[in-house]
Order: structure tokens, then C-alpha cells, then sequence
């Protein structure tokens, strides 16, 4: 066994973005679940606090006022990618591979869990500099593997399907280290409540139809741009349900307009999301990797609205082409999305019937048990993807394939 028994895993994410951490919590959840001993820990508290908290709060500003800029380096790290240049992330990283290396030896850590390139690359680092012999993976949270991954050599990866994998080999990493798992998420979003249910527990109104809007991170205008388009495009049986997460700014905003309009409710961070996902009939959302597959487990209608250049496009192209959303770029094209969807049950229902077709519920559990018991269900190595295995989650295909497709 790699990790279970009397073993201790340890999670490494890194807060800029809360699908890395969303990811590392699912994880966490399901090795909980089977009494394995784990935590997780931000990787860069190991450099700092001030490290941890500064990178956190740099990348939320620059996603929120100036995401073209984070595109820009998105870019550059392409361009680093193609030359042999040494990558100033990995040397960054490994400066505190000594004090990861300490904790993990006082620990008895027994297998570790990377959930963000900067656990990588410091991992990498670990296993290089000290010979830490236990077994180490990474887990990609997006539909596209971003820029230097080329600096990594961990024991193994787990990605969201073969396009992920190919671009891991055009890296140099070896096909047999990369597993095509799905993005793992946590289980509560594929639990069996009905539309009604959700509403009921939620003390949402059952006779309108509800449009969530989650795309708080990405920015305040554009977020109230698309909420007053909504406003004015929807029907009277229409109401929007605006998640402002942790963006205060945004909040505010929508409240000062929803003060005296009771069919727009803004909701501050919740661990409800799920049930919300569950209670709605579309969802507006940013193409975050996790929240796509949160979205796409809970089984909503989805309309992207483009936001951040770099691995959000290849999420929302992934989605878009496989049918299980519709990408739009503009505020008007998104609520146009939307009434489309709220008037066409069917295409509405079909776009769900998608989403279970492509994408696994049982991704994080195949995942765990791989970890801790050596055990490949449900999951493919790369080799096996291109000797013509499938490379959507094995568990959902034979029950859903007939009915999503033939219906």
C-alpha cells in the first residue's frame, strides 16, 4: 500500500485560486472517509506566511483588474516552455525544499498529494535534492496542462482526460506516470436531491426560474454589467442568484442595485454550493476547471462567460465543443445564452444528459483508492488512451452512454 493503513498522506495546495484548494479538500474528504490520517497545508507556508498570503492576495488582484496581464504571462510561460531556459518558478520553489523535506521526515509522511504546480515543483525539488523516496502525485485541476510542468518528476499525475496527458508527454513526462482520472471533486455535488428538494432547504422561491451567476473572482464590472443585463432581459418568472464568494466589493455592488429589487439575491461565501447548483435552472460562470466540474457533476446547464486568458479558454473550448455548454464572450451573448437554455427544456436537458457522458463523478474516489491501494479502477494510463481506451470516467459510460446519447 502506497499511503493507506497506518500511513499519513499529506495534501499540498496553494491559494491562488480556490479550485486548487476545492480539489485538496475533496481529497482530503474522501481519504477521511476510508480513515486514512491526512492534512492539508498550503505549500508556500513552508517559504513564509508572508509568501502564502502575499501570492494569495497578488493573484486575486490581478484576476479581478487587470486578467489580461495574468494572460500575457500565461504566455510567456509558453514561450519558456519551447526553450531550455532555467525556470526562475522551479528555483523559487525549491528554496524551501529543506524545510518541506523537515516536515515531511518528522511527520512520517508517507505519500503526498500536489494539487498546484508550486507543490510540484517543490516536491520535485524534495525528491531531487534529499532522495525522499515515498510516493508523490499531482493532480491537474484544468482542461489543459499550463506552462512549466516540464520542471516536474513526480511519481504520478492525474488529469481530466487524453488531450491533458498528450501535452504532459510534449513536457517530457513519461505516458505511464499519467493516469486519465477526471478532475476530482468533492461528493456532495453528485448527492440525489431533486431540483424542488434543493430549493426547499434553501428557502428558494419553487415557482421561478433561478439563474446563478458565479463568477465573483474574475471581477466586479463585469459581473454587474451581466447582472443589470439580466435584470432587464429576463422574464418576470425569472430570478438571479448572485455568489459573491469572498469579493466584498462585488457584494456591495449588487446589493446597492438588489435593495429594491427582490428577484436579485446576492450570497456570500457558502459550502452550500451544491445545493444551489442543484436548485437552479442555468448557471453563468467563469471557466474555472473545478467549478466546470463541480457544475458538470451537479448536472446545470452552463453558460462561460470568458474572463481570464490561459487555462480558463481551453475549459471553456473543452465544455463548449463537447457540448455541455455554451461559450460566449460578451455580457449580451451570455444572458442571450441564458434565456436560450430557460426556454428550450430539452436542449437544457440534453446539455445535462453531456455532461455525465464526459465527465466522472467518481474521479476523486478512483484517485484515493489508486493512492492508497494500488487499485486502477476506473482509471486509464495514457498508453492505454492511445492503444484506443476511453478517455471519459469508466464508472458513468455503460449506465449512461444509451440513454444520454439515444434519447
Amino acid at each position: 500500500m502506497n499511503g493507506g493503513g497506518n500511513g499519513k498522506i499529506l495534501i499540498l495546495s496553494c491559494g491562488t485560486g480556490e479550485g486548487h484548494n476545492s480539489c485538496a479538500q475533496a481529497i482530503e474528504r474522501a481519504l477521511s472517509e476510508k480513515g486514512v490520517s491526512c492534512r492539508t497545508l498550503d505549500v508556500l507556508s513552508f517559504k513564509s506566511e508572508r509568501a502564502k498570503n502575499r501570492a494569495s492576495s497578488v493573484y486575486s488582484a490581478v484576476i479581478r483588474h487587470i486578467p489580461a496581464f495574468f494572460g500575457f504571462v500565461y504566455k510567456l510561460g509558453r514561450v519558456y516552455d519551447r526553450s531550455k531556459l532555467p525556470s526562475p518558478i522551479y528555483s523559487m520553489n525549491a528554496s524551501y525544499a529543506g524545510k518541506l523535506y523537515g516536515y515531511l521526515t518528522e511527520n512520517a509522511i508517507t505519500s503526498v498529494i500536489c494539487t498546484h504546480l508550486f507543490a510540484m515543483e517543490a516536491m520535485t525539488a524534495v525528491k531531487r535534492k534529499y532522495g525522499f523516496g515515498k510516493k508523490c502525485y499531482g493532480v491537474l485541476t484544468d482542461y489543459t496542462a499550463i506552462p512549466f510542468y516540464k520542471d516536474t518528476d513526480l511519481d504520478g499525475y492525474f488529469v481530466a482526460d487524453k488531450t491533458v496527458g498528450g501535452q504532459l508527454v510534449n513536457c517530457g513526462i513519461n505516458g505511464s506516470k499519467i493516469f486519465i482520472s477526471g478532475i476530482p471533486v468533492n461528493s456532495k455535488f453528485s448527492l440525489s436531491v431533486c431540483k424542488a428538494e434543493a430549493r426547499e432547504i434553501l428557502d428558494l422561491p419553487a415557482d421561478k426560474k433561478l439563474v446563478a451567476v458565479m463568477a465573483g473572482g474574475a471581477g466586479c464590472g463585469k459581473v454587474i454589467k451581466l447582472v443589470k443585463r439580466l435584470d432587464k432581459k429576463l422574464g418576470d418568472d425569472c430570478a438571479v442568484l448572485v455568489f459573491s464568494g469572498r469579493n466584498d466589493k462585488l457584494k456591495a455592488s449588487v446589493e446597492r442595485r438588489a435593495e429594491y429589487n427582490e428577484r436579485i439575491k446576492v450570497i456570500s461565501f457558502t459550502d452550500n454550493v451544491h445545493l444551489y447548483m442543484k436548485a437552479c435552472d442555468v448557471l453563468v460562470s467563469k471557466a474555472g476547471g473545478l467549478s466546470c466540474t463541480e457544475a458538470a457533476v451537479a448536472g446545470i446547464p452552463i453558460v462561460h462567460l470568458k474572463a481570464i486568458p490561459g487555462q480558463e479558454n481551453a475549459n471553456m473550448k473543452k465544455f463548449s465543443h463537447c457540448g455541455m455548454s455554451i461559450s460566449t464572450k460578451t455580457v449580451k451573448k451570455a444572458v442571450n445564452a441564458v434565456n436560450y437554455l430557460l426556454d428550450d427544456v430539452q436542449c437544457a436537458q440534453a446539455m445535462v444528459k453531456i455532461q455525465k457522458l464526459f465527465i466522472s463523478a467518481n474521479s476523486t474516489n478512483a484517485i484515493v483508492n489508486f493512492i492508497t491501494e494500488d487499485n486502477a479502477d476506473g482509471l486509464f494510463t495514457l498508453s492505454a488512451v492511445y492503444n484506443g481506451g476511453l478517455y471519459f470516467g469508466r464508472d458513468n459510460v455503460q449506465q449512461d452512454y444509451s440513454e444520454a446519447v439515444l434519447a
